[in-house]
């Protein structure tokens, strides 16, 4: 690695971070931020997420190490010349109620334009860019506390993207959105990292975080893993992060899932089409193994009903119409 960090955007080494020197969170950190790289901070509540993120970027104060931004100490960039090239987006809601969207958006430019807020054409062109790129131009004028807790979470990202910085850090931006929307999100982040910019940002949305993410930093038992996410998934952490949990990583399906009881085996049999994927998504989340040799024959049909499941066993059958119906008959016998 180039030491002196300028063939990243952030570069920490050695970094030590919390509240008091004696009770650090996280210690000889060293991890790397590339240019147009998205990052996906994983861990557990309490771990040290958000003083992490607000640590690398001077919002607090690290208790040791060192964290280069482009190559030099953050600690060498006044306020202004910082705001020019990280913007930061909080975990905790914004409360500015006397202010409409627009104008909570426009803050975004006061590294550029100075206290008194004066725009030009291309400030305010940008504002009206911020707004469309999260679907809030026609939410302009009104004020924000007429917004829910997701719409004003979009509004400080687009705050954010109007401060047209390299670096891009936000504390948990999915929090407050439902799936949808999270996706939305996740797709304009993605965006933004196409377009060059470098994102770090922390969720408990794993699923997703290692679809879209181009690197992980996963806080487990003291320490900071970096990697692609496949490499960590190659290496076994996600199955050592999550062993205690009740959960296991399906490393074929890609999803997490609950570890339970194996209530049996099933010979699943049928057109591998939509219906034979959800079926497949039934058995595991009723415990049940696929398996060429299962005891539990499991058939399914097209009929005029959309589908018809048959299930054989011990020489009896039994069909059913919906999969609600299978699982009621595979875990209640009726």
């Amino acid at each position: 690695m180039d030491r002196t960090g300028k063939d990243h955007i952030i570069s920490l080494e050695k970094l030590s971070i919390g509240y008091q020197p004696a009770f650090a969170l996280l210690e000889e950190i060293n991890l790397t931020v590339g240019p147009g790289e998205m990052v996906a901070l994983i861990g557990r509540n309490g771990t040290g997420k958000s003083t992490l993120l607000k640590s690398m970027i001077g919002l607090i104060p690290s208790l040791g190490g060192l964290c280069r931004l482009e190559g030099r100490s953050i600690t060498q960039f006044d306020l202004p010349a910082r705001a020019r090239l990280v913007s930061f987006v909080s975990s905790q809601i914004a409360q500015l109620p006397s202010l409409t969207v627009r104008e909570v958006v426009a803050l975004g430019r006061l590294p550029y334009t100075g206290w008194m807020g004066r725009m030009d054409r291309t400030d305010l062109a940008l504002v009206d860019q911020a707004l469309e790129e999260v679907q809030l131009l026609s939410f302009a004028d009104r004020k924000l506390d007429r917004l829910s807790d997701g719409e004003r979470q979009r509004a400080m990202i687009a705050r954010a993207f109007v401060q047209d910085t390299r670096l891009m850090v936000l504390d948990e931006p999915t929090a407050f959105l439902d799936i949808p929307n999270t996706f939305d999100l996740i797709r304009l982040l993605s965006r933004f990292r196409d377009g060059g910019k470098s994102i770090v940002y922390s969720t408990h949305d794993l699923e997703t975080a290692m679809q879209c993410a181009d690197k992980m930093w996963v806080i487990h038992e003291g320490k900071i893993l970096e990697g692609a996410p496949e490499d960590l998934g190659l290496s076994g952490l996600f199955d050592e992060v999550f062993r205690s949990s009740g959960i296991n990583y399906d490393e074929h399906s890609g999803k997490f899932l609950f570890k339970g009881i194996c209530l049996g085996s099933v010979r699943l049999e049928g057109k591998k089409d939509r219906a034979f994927s959800w079926t497949v998504n039934a058995l595991e989340r009723l415990g049940y193994s696929l398996d060429s040799q299962g005891e539990i024959q499991l058939s399914i049909k097209p009929s005029d009903a959309a589908y018809q499941w048959t299930l054989e066993k011990n020489g009896s059958s039994k069909s059913f119409t919906s999969l609600y119906k299978l699982a009621r008959f595979l875990t209640q016998g009726k």
